[in-house]
């Protein structure tokens, strides 16, 4: 794939794989990026995942990654290591992530952990819960319900997947302007790929 079909806002690499794409080709403009971590439980051998219900913040009612903006003075790596105190940890991907409005795009470095200290337990922001999701070494886990597409934003089923199957991925996302109360709009326009 030439470089110039990458998204803007990716760094363009030599030899990728696209996996997914909808929408235009007219990316939404931005003019600076916040930088995030999302980190994933994956217990391989159960073929199950760890997501968050967030109670309040940005993705409320929804789930998703454990997820959170960087601090001065920290990195995507320390802060997804800190907050699920991951033993075992690698990077699968990194996702631009661009909001109808928002002069600020999300600069996302998405972690995958297989190992981690602590139990799963709920908080003020998020309640923790296993899913059932293929992974490379198993089917699935047929004691837990499936990953709730319909309760996730719509990008999700779109590099999860990649995710659990441990492939390193790039994507770009735009979301249109929000309806009141909610922190995304629609699914404008979306790139994956595999590295």
């Amino acid at each position: 794939m030439p470089v110039s079909d990458v998204p803007p806002g990716l760094e363009p690499v030599s030899s990728i794989k696209v996996v997914a794409a909808g929408g235009d080709s007219r990316w939404l403009p931005y003019a600076g990026k916040a930088i995030f971590s999302n980190v994933v439980p994956v217990d391989e051998r159960e073929g199950k995942i760890l997501l968050a219900f967030r109670v309040d913040g940005f993705g409320r009612n929804k789930y998703n990654p454990f997820s959170g903006p960087i601090q001065p003075g920290s990195n995507p790596l320390k802060a997804a290591t800190r907050d699920l105190q991951a033993v075992d940890i690698s990077k699968l991907g990194k996702l631009i992530v661009v909001l109808e409005g928002n002069a600020i795009a999300l600069d996302v470095d998405v972690f995958r952990t297989t190992s981690w200290r602590g139990d799963v337990a709920d908080t003020l922001e998020v309640r923790p819960r296993w899913f059932s999701a293929p992974t490379a070494l198993s089917s699935g886990s047929p004691k837990l319900p499936a990953v709730p597409w319909d309760q996730m934003f719509e990008d999700n089923k779109f590099w999860f997947p990649l995710l659990t199957e441990g492939k390193y991925f790039i994507g770009r996302i735009d979301f249109g302007a929000p309806s009141p109360g909610e922190d995304v709009g629609p699914l404008l326009r979306y790139w994956f790929a595999t590295v």
